[in-house]
């Protein structure tokens, strides 16, 4: 196994089938609580969800080796892309209602949620969702050409989702401030934050060029801000969902970020939470996902120098990639 430095001033537990803990964590973590360390596995910090924390190991071979549903969607996304929106969107799409869950996504949230057999006595289509990179997918469901939705956003703006996230969920204990975070975890190479983003990313790329179905569709988070209405109407016929125009547009508007953030507070049953955590406190946090939704934050926090390095290292790392970040 991959040695991986711990956060500043914390350990990490190593989630392997040897690691348990003396009684089962009631995480993520919330502010007050100390942290126990993030998990480790497979070379990744992860965050630290009851399953990783108690067994990574076994979570993340449940997953492998779940059973395929030909009608099963699965959003497999790196975090603080959009995974609650396009979740959303997907499920009104699959509905063909624009109409909310009320469930929350981290309902069917496959590396967090208590209880994975749950997933089996759901109704298709299921709308899955992920944050593991592209070689933990459920190995039928690759095999079988199942579909794939996959969120490309600029990665400038995902640290700083990803630090406000962080810093208010304690996931990760004390972080310190953005510069702090910024270098010694999301750009640290030793640090591999769900397998980096570049990583992550790349493998992405690399599958989709393999994939000769057309099983994986790729969105770009800025695509999607800035022309709801296109990329909707690509998103339903990637799922080969027939809608009209106007459902089309009912699902847009209904998705737009200020209608979901009303959404999640009012419509979310959030005590279905209780599958992902016992604390009433996480509940709490949950109902608070949606902070900005914005396209270029990232510039109210980089610094001229970190730009130029996130800059330089993005050149290097991407060299031989084809992925068009939308950095604007």
């Amino acid at each position: 196994m991959d040695t991986v430095p711990a956060c500043p001033g914390h350990t990490v537990m190593e989630g392997n089938s040897d690691n348990t803990t003396g009684q089962t964590p009631q995480g993520p973590l919330v502010p007050g609580q100390t942290p126990q360390g993030p998990v480790v596995f497979d070379g990744m910090l992860l965050p630290p969800f009851p399953p990783l924390m108690k067994d990574a190991k076994k979570r993340f071979e449940d997953i492998k080796n779940l059973p395929y549903r030909k009608d099963d969607v699965i959003l497999a996304i790196y975090p603080k892309s959009g995974t609650h929106w396009v979740w959303e969107i997907v499920c009104m799409i699959l509905k063909q209602k624009a109409e909310y869950s009320k469930e929350p996504k981290e309902f069917l949230f496959l590396e967090a949620m208590q209880d994975l057999d749950v997933v089996q006595n759901l109704p298709s289509p299921r709308p899955l969702n992920t944050h593991l990179p592209y070689r933990w997918l459920p190995t039928q469901h690759v095999e079988n050409g199942g579909k794939i939705v996959h969120v490309l956003r600029n990665p400038k703006d995902v640290c700083v989702s990803w630090y406000h996230h962080i810093k208010t969920s304690m996931e990760f204990g004390e972080i310190g401030d953005f510069k702090t975070f910024y270098d010694e975890i999301f750009m640290n190479p030793k640090v591999q934050l769900m397998d980096g983003w570049f990583k992550y990313e790349k493998d992405f790329e690399q599958a989709e060029k393999e994939d000769k179905r057309g099983a994986i569709l790729t969105l770009h988070y800025e695509s999607l801000k800035k022309n709801p209405i296109q990329e909707t109407r690509r998103l339903a016929d990637f799922l080969n969902v027939d809608l009209a125009e106007e459902e089309i547009v009912e699902i847009s508007e209904k998705c737009s970020f200020q209608k979901l953030k009303l959404a999640n507070e009012t419509v979310k049953d959030h005590s279905r939470l209780l599958i992902f955590s016992e604390q009433k406190s996480v509940r709490e946090l949950m109902k608070n996902m949606y902070r900005k939704g914005e396209i270029g934050d990232w510039k109210n926090h980089f610094t001229v120098a970190m730009n130029e390095q996130f800059d330089a290292v993005f050149k290097e790392e991407m060299k031989d990639s084809d992925i068009q970040v939308q950095f604007e």
